[in-house]
C-alpha cells in the first residue's frame, strides 16, 4: 500500500480530510497526520510517505517550506496542497515547484480522490520521460481527467489532439480560457439558453479554427472555451498580444460581443498540463471581481494580508456605528467588504457567503435588541435574491450599501432608543463576565462611550450604577451554587468574582440579610 500522512493546523479539517475518502479502497494506508509545518517535517521523516496532504499555511512552516525541503532530500513523496483563495499566491509557487495538485477548501469528496490518484500514476511513473512523449494511453487518461466527458468524447477529443501534429520541440504550452464575457453571458441565458448555445458554439468553432497549428482544444463547457497553446520558446512575452488576442478581438467584432480571456500558467514540463489548464480558468472566472477583458495568471499578484480576525473587527465596528447611529456607518460596510474581497478573492461563492453571513450577523444583534423587526425578514429575503443575482464584486458591493441605507431608513422609523440598546449590552457582558475583575473603563468601552457618560446613562436606564447590577448578578449565581452544590463558602466566593472571602459574604449578607452559611442550613 502507499504510504499517505495528512496536515492541517485545523483539527476539524484535518479529522474531515481521514474521514473524506476510503483509503483502504484506494490503496492508501496513511501512517501519520500533523498540525503544522515542523511536526509535518518530523512526522516525514518518520515514516517516508509516498503522498502528502497538507495545508499550504501552517504555524512555524508552511507547507512551501517542507515542499523546498523535500525536494532537497532523497524522498520521493508527492504533493497535493489544501488552499484557500487567499493563498492562492503560494499554491501558484507550489505548482511551479512541482506539486501534483492543489485543492480548493472545502475540499470535495471526489477532487482528492482524483489528486491521490493522480498523486499514485506520478510514483509508478517515477523516471519523468521527455516532454510530450507519453505513451497513448497516458495522453488519452489526461484528456479523460480534464475533458470529464463534456463538449467532446474522449475518443474525439484524442483524435483532435492527434490530428493537429503540433511540433512540440522547443516550445512551450499555456492555457487558454475563451468565452463570452461572463456578465453578458449570464443575462443571455436568462433571456433565451438557446439563443446562447448557438453563439458560444460559433465563438468556439471559429477560435478553435483560427488558432488550429497553435493551440489544440480540451474543453468545451457553458462558460468558456479551455485551449492548450503551444508556442515557440522565447515568445512568453509576446504570445497573447501576437496570435491570441488578435483572434479574440476579429471573432468578437464579428459576432458582436464582448468576450473574456483568460491566460493560465506556463511551462516546458508535461506533468504541468492540467495545472495550465486550472490556472487559465481561474484566470478567467476572476472577471467578477476584476472586470478585466483579460487576465493572465503571471499578473495575479494579490498581497494576502487580510486575516479573518481584521474582519471580525471590520464588522463589529459597522454593527456599533449603526446602533450609534453614526453616519460613517457606511464607510465602515465599505471596509467590510474591502476585507471580504481580500480574504475571497477568486472565489465567488465564498465571496457571495461571507457577505450574506455578516450582514446576518448584524441582522441578529440588532433584531435581538427589537431594533428591526416584522420588515426585517423580507428585507432578507429580498436581499439574497438580489446579491445572487449581482454578476460582479462591484455590483455586490453595491446592492449592500443599498440595503444598508435602507435599513437605516427603517431604523430611523422604529425609534427605539440607541441608549437603551448600549445598556442592552453592558448587561449581557456583566452576565458573561461576573466573575472577573470589571472596571468602569471596561464597561465603558464595551458601550463605546466615555466613562462619565456610561455611569450617568446606566443609572438613568437601570435605576442604579453598575457595581450594584454586578454584585446583584454574582449574588443570584451565589443563590444557584448554595441551593445546587456542596462548595464551600470561601469557593463560592471565588466561583463568583471574590477573592477575600470576607468581602463576599458581606455583600451577601447586606443584600439578604443572612450569611450564605445561614441560608444554606434554612434550606434543610
Amino acid at each position: 500500500m502507499w504510504k499517505a500522512v495528512i496536515a492541517d493546523d485545523e483539527g476539524v479539517i484535518l479529522q474531515g480530510l481521514k474521514k473524506l475518502v476510503d483509503w483502504t479502497n484506494m490503496d492508501v494506508h496513511l501512517v501519520g497526520e500533523a498540525r503544522d509545518g515542523q511536526q509535518l517535517k518530523e512526522v516525514m521523516e518518520e515514516t517516508d510517505p509516498d503522498i502528502v496532504i497538507t495545508d499550504i499555511m501552517m504555524p512555524y512552516r508552511t507547507g512551501l517550506d517542507i515542499l523546498r525541503w523535500c525536494n532537497e532530500t532523497d524522498m520521493h513523496a508527492k504533493f497535493i496542497f489544501i488552499s484557500g483563495y487567499q493563498e492562492f499566491t503560494y499554491a501558484k509557487e507550489a505548482l511551479q515547484s512541482g506539486a501534483v495538485d492543489y485543492l480548493l477548501k472545502p475540499v470535495a469528496r471526489k477532487d482528492l480522490e482524483d489528486a491521490v490518484r493522480k498523486a499514485i500514476q506520478k510514483l509508478e511513473e517515477q523516471n519523468t520521460i521527455e516532454i510530450f512523449k507519453e505513451e497513448d494511453d497516458e495522453m488519452y487518461q489526461l484528456f479523460r481527467e480534464i475533458n470529464d466527458g463534456q463538449g467532446f468524447e474522449n475518443d474525439e477529443l484524442y483524435q483532435l489532439f492527434e490530428a493537429e501534429e503540433i511540433d512540440f520541440e522547443g516550445h512551450f504550452f499555456v492555457g487558454i480560457c475563451v468565452g463570452i464575457r461572463p456578465d453578458l453571458a449570464a443575462d443571455m441565458i436568462k433571456d433565451s439558453f438557446e439563443r446562447f448555445n448557438l453563439l458560444r458554439f460559433s465563438i468556439y468553432n471559429q477560435i478553435a479554427q483560427k488558432l488550429r497549428g497553435k493551440a489544440f482544444v480540451l474543453r468545451k463547457d457553458d462558460c468558456a472555451l479551455h485551449l492548450m497553446g503551444v508556442f515557440p520558446c522565447g515568445e512568453e512575452d509576446t504570445f497573447v498580444e501576437t496570435y491570441v488576442m488578435p483572434v479574440v478581438q476579429q471573432v468578437s467584432a464579428q459576432v458582436h460581443t464582448e468576450l473574456s480571456v483568460g491566460i493560465g500558467m506556463y511551462s516546458t514540463d508535461a506533468k504541468q498540463l492540467k495545472n495550465a489548464y486550472k490556472t487559465a480558468k481561474f484566470a478567467f472566472e476572476l472577471y467578477y471581481f476584476e472586470e478585466k477583458h483579460l487576465i493572465d495568471f503571471r499578473d495575479i499578484h494579490k498581497d494576502y494580508t487580510v486575516s479573518f480576525e481584521d474582519y471580525a473587527k471590520s464588522v463589529d465596528e459597522a454593527y456599533h456605528a449603526i446602533i450609534a447611529h453614526d453616519e460613517s456607518y457606511l464607510e465602515k460596510i465599505d471596509k467590510i467588504m474591502d476585507k471580504v474581497e481580500a480574504i475571497h478573492y477568486g472565489n465567488k461563492n465564498a465571496a457571495l457567503s461571507r457577505v450574506l453571513y455578516f450582514v446576518a450577523e448584524i441582522g441578529t444583534k440588532l433584531f435581538q435588541y427589537q431594533l428591526i423587526e416584522g420588515d426585517y425578514n423580507e428585507m432578507q429575503e429580498k436581499l439574497q435574491k438580489d446579491t445572487e443575482s449581482r454578476k460582479t464584486f462591484r455590483a455586490l458591493r453595491e446592492c449592500i450599501r443599498n440595503y444598508y441605507q435602507n435599513l437605516w431608513i427603517l431604523l430611523d422609523n422604529n425609534g427605539k432608543s440607541k441608549d437603551k440598546v448600549m445598556i442592552e449590552q453592558v448587561k449581557n457582558y456583566i452576565k458573561a463576565h461576573y466573575a472577573e475583575d470589571m472596571s468602569i473603563k471596561e464597561l465603558a468601552d464595551v458601550a463605546c462611550v466615555s466613562q462619565n457618560y456610561f455611569s450617568a446613562l446606566f443609572k438613568k436606564e437601570t435605576g442604579q450604577n453598575y457595581k450594584a447590577y454586578l454584585t446583584s448578578i454574582r449574588m443570584e449565581e451565589a443563590i444557584k451554587l448554595l441551593r445546587t452544590t456542596d462548595l464551600k463558602t470561601y469557593e463560592i466566593g471565588e466561583k463568583v468574582g471574590y477573592n477575600n472571602v470576607r468581602r463576599f459574604v458581606d455583600a451577601f449578607k447586606q443584600l439578604y440579610n443572612v450569611s450564605p452559611m445561614e441560608y444554606r442550613k434554612s434550606l434543610i
